[in-house]
């Protein structure tokens, strides 16, 4: 007769779930070799997947350096005036104004009052200063200047407290129309003017003067200018 003894001894819940603890541990640095190739691949590949990216950026970079070098360079034109070189020069340094001379005879009484008239015996001579007013065009490019009539250029006599008293364009009439000219690489253009020494009033000047020579270009562009010294003196 088979007997079936349900009281006999078997391994307790403490020992199995030892036993399973172990075999994980056991298990976990595989898997942790696994996971470090893992991430140590997947970094070699975004190296890699990053260096075209990186070479473009660093080809940009220069590029822009480079057209920022040509810029500085000024490998497109200067600014309008840039390159142009003018002088101003006059005939002579000293001139002398010959104011008009009176004689008028004495009186030889007073009764009644002296009404005897004066003579004009030399007349008035007003010096004319001649000036050269030159531009040039120092640049390797052509350069354009427009006007808004006429009148392309202008000198004036300035006195001592920087008043202008006298303009070479006070009695001239300029056609009211647009006129322009260009000067090539190296051309020059020369302007020559002949002034009465003698103020807007008609007055003989007297005394050193500012002469400034300009274009009368139009538009709010640099003027294009010379200066120089002249003096004028009254014969005694």
């Amino acid at each position: 007769m088979n007997e079936h003894n349900h009281n006999l001894p078997g391994p307790s819940f403490e020992i199995v779930a030892a036993e399973v603890t172990r075999r994980k541990i056991a298990r976990s640095p595989q898997k942790t070799r696994l996971v470090t190739s893992a991430a140590t691949s997947a970094g070699r590949i975004s190296q890699h997947a990053l260096r075209p990216l990186i070479s473009a950026v660093l080809a940009w970079l220069w590029c822009s350096a480079t057209g920022m070098t040509e810029l500085n360079a000024q490998t497109f034109p200067p600014p309008v005036g840039s390159g142009i070189v003018t002088t101003l020069q006059a005939d002579q340094d000293v001139y002398t104004n010959q104011p008009a001379e009176f004689w008028c005879p004495p009186c030889t009484t007073n009764i009644p009052p002296c009404m005897l008239p004066c003579y004009l015996i030399n007349e008035e001579k007003t010096a004319v200063a001649r000036f050269t007013f030159t531009v040039q065009n120092q640049y390797n490019m052509p350069r354009a200047f427009q006007f808004a009539s006429g009148q392309q250029f202008d000198i004036e006599l300035i006195d001592q407290t920087g008043r202008v008293v006298a303009a070479w364009s006070d009695d001239k009439f300029f056609t009211q129309s647009l006129t322009s000219f260009a000067l090539g690489p190296g051309d020059s253009a020369m302007f020559t003017a002949d002034m009465s020494l003698q103020d807007r009033d008609g007055q003989q000047l007297y005394g050193p003067y500012q002469v400034r020579a300009f274009l009368t270009t139009s538009g709010p562009r640099p003027r294009v200018e010379a200066s120089g010294q002249i003096a004028v003196t009254l014969a005694p």
